[in-house]
């Protein structure tokens, strides 16, 4: 589902502060859920609440009021809202999901779903206030790219073939999760699990590609994700702090891809972690996927496999005049090993290195050569970068922003609002006044001051408002489907 958004409109309207529906309620308009009028009957279904918990009402665009259930059919112009301590879970019949956290208000102001007619879809919501996550349907991934749309006082979300959480804060009241409501990520928090590592530190520029060959700007902070491949431009660095606390160092003009990276914090021993070393060089320091299970990580290059036995290694593909270069059968291919024990195969046969020595494949051989040294092949490449194990191991201090670094100095006030905004897959497009859009990538967040011209903010981490929420980060969806 990692589609570029084209500018739709999936729409979220921001209409200020209401009081609980349920206060509102008198006994003689509570109905059963399923109890409906003869006309509200002929109305079409677009969905149903497959979930429930604590008390979540349903207002009819007639302005019938009742408590809803597990079941209850969604029809347009539908209002639902969520209590304190209550969570919600509705699916249209195009397979959208969408999770409401507590004290939410909800409309269905508009949807239209021709499995037939792609182009006449349309997906029309309103977020009043509080904070949900949305899994994308088929009208997000077929058809007209307008056909979600949300909008908001101050800005227009546009999606397309996505994952997104959003929260509305009034004034201050994102500034501290309310008690039961935070839970620090877990192996089932689905706002971080995809994230394989993100940037600790960066000198010059970096990129990130991805397998189909989209290619991205990093900063500090930024996520990367398994299939991509990091470059790093000729004369600057790049740090990458991995989830399970591994750390690897790029020097200027290196190219590595992550080959595959899977982390389970409840069960390293089961998790995944290799790379491929394309161009220049890595230093590299193992976390806790080596440690529960060393064979499963590796690095490659086109002449070699270096298999880990928790390790601090630098591997590095030079000319023979010492600069790095691409690694293929014409590059020097050198493995020196600082602390730990690692296995270094080529053509078929293995050698163990221990620490201390360095292992050498010259260009265009295949056969391995052990040096009870360590060659400091690094030690002339200007920027090399600094040694992994003297970086902090910070992957989950980066994978957040604090909500007060974002409101500190906004003008937020009791009477103002503030839009968070967290892609946990895909990508949306945030536009508002005049302000140019803004695009917004998985692993990445937003934020937007309300009542304001002031344009979204990029976070290159999610907001921890909606991180730390466990009805935000892990809400209980059912498989999604995908396009015919």
């Amino acid at each position: 589902m990692h589609q570029l958004l084209a500018l739709g409109l999936f729409a979220f309207a921001i209409t200020g502060s209401h009081t609980a529906l349920a206060q509102n309620i008198q006994s003689k308009d509570l109905a059963p859920a399923g109890a409906a009028s003869s006309s509200q009957a002929a109305k079409a279904v677009v969905g149903t609440i497959k979930v429930v918990t604590g008390l979540v009402n349903l207002q009819t665009a007639e302005g019938k009021n009742k408590f809803a259930s597990a079941g209850t059919k969604l029809n347009v112009g539908d209002v639902i809202n969520t209590q304190a301590k209550s969570t919600t879970v509705l699916e249209f019949i195009d397979t959208t999901q969408v999770a409401l956290r507590p004290n939410t208000r909800f409309v269905v102001e508009n949807y239209e779903y021709q499995p037939e007619q792609p182009i006449a879809d349309k997906a029309e919501f309103k977020l009043v206030k509080g904070g949900l996550r949305t899994l994308t349907g088929l009208i997000g991934k077929r058809g007209s790219a307008d056909a979600f749309a949300l909008k908001s006082e101050t800005a227009t979300i546009g999606i397309r073939g996505t994952d997104f959480s959003a929260r509305i804060c009034k004034g201050n009241e994102c500034n501290r999760l309310a008690k039961g409501e935070a839970e620090k990520a877990t192996a089932t928090n689905t706002s971080t699990a995809d994230v394989a590592g993100r940037v600790s530190q960066l000198t010059g520029e970096s990129f990130a590609v991805s397998a189909e060959g989209k290619r991205r700007a990093l900063q500090k902070g930024s996520a990367v994700f398994a299939g991509e491949t990091v470059d790093v431009s000729e004369g600057g660095y790049a740090v990458l702090s991995m989830a399970d606390s591994t750390r690897l160092t790029l020097p200027g003009g290196s190219s590595m891809q992550v080959a595959a990276y899977r982390y389970a914090p409840a069960s390293p021993q089961t998790s995944v972690a290799s790379f491929k070393l394309l161009k220049g060089a890595v230093r590299a320091v193992t976390g806790a996927i080596a440690k529960a299970e060393p064979n499963n990580v590796k690095f490659f290059t086109e002449t070699a496999t270096v298999g880990i036995r928790g390790t601090a290694v630098d591997i590095a593909c030079t000319s023979v005049s010492g600069g790095l270069v691409v690694c293929s059968g014409g590059a020097n291919l050198t493995v020196e090993l600082r602390n730990g024990q690692i296995v270094v195969t080529s053509a078929g046969v293995n050698s163990i290195i221990d620490a201390g020595q360095s292992a050498v494949i010259p260009a265009g051989g295949v056969n391995i050569q052990v040096i009870n040294s360590l060659t400091n092949v690094l030690g002339n490449v200007p920027n090399a970068g600094p040694l992994p194990e003297t970086t902090p191991a910070n992957f989950e201090t980066l994978s957040s922003t604090p909500v007060q670094s974002l409101t500190q100095g906004s003008g937020s006030s009791d009477e103002g609002s503030q839009l968070f905004v967290a892609v946990n897959d895909g990508t949306i497009v945030i536009s508002n006044s005049n302000q140019a859009p803004l695009e917004v990538n998985r692993g990445e967040g937003a934020f937007v001051q309300t009542q304001s011209n002031l344009p979204p903010q990029l976070l290159t981490a999610p907001p921890d408002v909606i991180v730390q929420d466990i009805t935000l980060s892990a809400p209980p969806f059912s498989a999604p489907q995908c396009a015919p």
